[in-house]
């Protein structure tokens, strides 16, 4: 009975401790060696979606014919480790395009890439482009599976039109890998 009783205040200490570290909202940084791409210094607002503010952790990145949101913080994605082989998701990219039409096969040909930049590391692997509806507006969708945390460059490329950002990617389990 006192071990059981040991375990579970081990237990109440960790939960405690994981839980009050979640609610201070502090993540680590990526280093300076990192160029994340953070808000432009003017902002930039699709055709037909509401304007960021200040207030908002995301903003708008590219132009009409090519956009992404991402968070002014430049920390996009967490790592977790995976087994060898895994395809686990790492995280979802929305990709916007005035000439993007859900309804026309033809208009699912985005390609997305990455590359590390602060090592060596297989490629990134990209899930195919699906939609994402957000009535009354409509955007590609991919998952994309990051092999190692650290600094990576993803591009999207859409009918010619090409948008690049760096994010920081952290790991999960080693904090500010």
């Amino acid at each position: 009975m006192t071990a059981l009783r040991l375990v579970l205040l081990i237990l109440l200490v960790t939960v405690t401790a994981k839980s009050q570290e979640n609610s201070t909202g502090q993540h680590p940084v990526a280093p300076a060696s990192c160029p994340v791409t953070l808000p432009p210094q003017v902002p930039f607002t699709p055709a037909g979606e509401h304007k960021m503010d200040q207030n908002d952790k995301s903003f708008w990145l590219g132009t009409d014919k090519l956009w992404t949101t991402l968070p002014t913080s430049g920390e996009v994605w967490g790592w977790g480790p995976r087994a060898p082989d895994s395809r686990d998701l790492t995280a979802k990219v929305f990709w916007g395009s005035v000439d993007f039409d859900y309804r026309r096969k033809e208009d699912y040909d985005l390609k997305v890439t990455g590359r590390r930049l602060d090592g060596e590391a297989p490629p990134l692997w990209v899930d195919r482009v699906t939609n994402a509806l957000f009535v009354p507006h409509a955007a590609m969708l991919t998952g994309v599976y990051v092999p190692s945390p650290g600094c990576w460059q993803i591009t999207g490329d859409y009918r010619g039109e090409k948008l690049s950002f760096v994010v920081w990617v952290r790991s999960f389990k080693q904090g500010n890998e």
